[in-house]
């Protein structure tokens, strides 16, 4: 995000500087006589196009400056990310779940996690995607049959959402999933109450990662 603030500054000054050059050299365009006048003419006109080019780059160079998680649709443009909350990340993978699974039960029985190209450069949304699955099991209550969908999802499918976890560090956090997953029924009581005491360190974790990660967002 830095190096895009850093272009989008540098297009601003060579724009205005090209449009100062130009405005010098018609005025001083007057002032002179013989072969230097239509010279400078030229000269000023072609600095001004020069100017309103860059101008008109710098336009749709900031139109397509998107971030998934900054960007404002109703300002049309990306908030600092100091602004940035725990629940305008959860809004934001809510919807990305629901463009990347039909239903929550595709999510889990399936290898939605295994798929490539859809989770951004180098699997950056994977982490998330992972934490959003188990915050959304924390929020249930003990008798949801949400958690239907964690009893009934595969070793395999269970291994690829830990190794997505500790991609982000989250190797404490795993290792406490898998001794209660081993040590009972899935998801049995210590599992629920497990997850639903961890829903704020999930949802802080998420906002962590997404910050930390941000220029990936684009």
């Amino acid at each position: 995000m830095k190096n895009r603030k850093l272009i989008s500054i540098f297009l601003i000054a060579v724009a205005i500087l090209c449009l100062i050059a130009a405005i010098v050299m018609l005025i001083f365009a007057g002032r002179v006589s013989g072969y230097k006048k239509p010279l400078q003419i030229i000269v000023g006109t072609l600095l001004l196009l020069l100017a309103l080019l860059i101008a008109f780059y710098w336009w749709i160079f900031r139109k397509e400056d998107q971030n998934f998680f900054l960007y404002d649709g109703q300002a049309e443009q990306n908030i600092p990310i100091e602004q940035l909350t725990r629940q305008k990340v959860l809004e934001r993978m809510t919807y990305f779940i629901g463009e990347l699974a039909s239903s929550p039960e595709m999510l889990w029985s399936g290898n939605v996690l295994e798929w490539t190209g859809k989770f951004g450069h180098r699997g950056i949304f994977k982490p998330l995607v992972a934490y959003k699955m188990l915050y959304d099991l924390g929020m249930q209550s003990p008798n949801s049959p949400y958690w239907d969908y964690l009893a009934n999802a595969s070793d395999e499918a269970l291994g690829i959402l830990c190794a997505s976890l500790e991609r982000a560090d989250e190797k404490k956090f795993v290792r406490a999933f898998r001794l209660i997953m081993e040590s009972e029924p899935k998801p049995g009581p210590q599992m629920k109450e497990f997850l639903n005491k961890n829903t704020d360190y999930l949802a802080g974790r998420m906002l962590s990662y997404t910050k930390r990660n941000i220029d990936c967002f684009y």
